[in-house]
């Protein structure tokens, strides 16, 4: 029995955690909004450079200026995070459903107040 009183502790501390943890990106908003900010005005003029060979920036390829390419690296930074913040709250509700009906079967199958 003592099992079973664990298991259920384990799913009720795991739901606690997904509750607290959910929402990175709004809790994280400042961060994530400097960070678009950084990457927006730096992308353009990063230059890779693999196994010793240079490559060329966004800015030299490109016929479009640095603000265009700016804009647009902002933008895809943008979408980017609207898509993650949109997936991981699936992803936790989805769980936490799970979660919660796995806790529900622990207390009615086992009897647990």
């Amino acid at each position: 029995m003592d099992y079973k009183r664990k298991a259920l502790l384990a799913t009720e501390y795991k739901i606690e955690n997904i509750r607290t943890q959910t929402g990175f990106f709004v809790r994280n908003i400042w961060k994530i909004i400097g960070f678009g900010i950084f990457i927006s005005f730096w992308a353009p003029t990063h230059q890779t450079s693999a196994a010793g060979f240079k490559s060329k920036s966004a800015l030299q390829i490109n016929d479009y200026n640095y603000l265009d390419l700016v804009l647009m690296t902002a933008f895809g930074y943008t979408v980017c995070c609207f898509i993650g913040h949109y997936i991981w709250s699936w992803q936790d509700k989805k769980q936490l459903k799970k979660l919660i009906q796995k806790r529900n079967n622990l207390k009615k199958n086992y009897h647990f107040k």
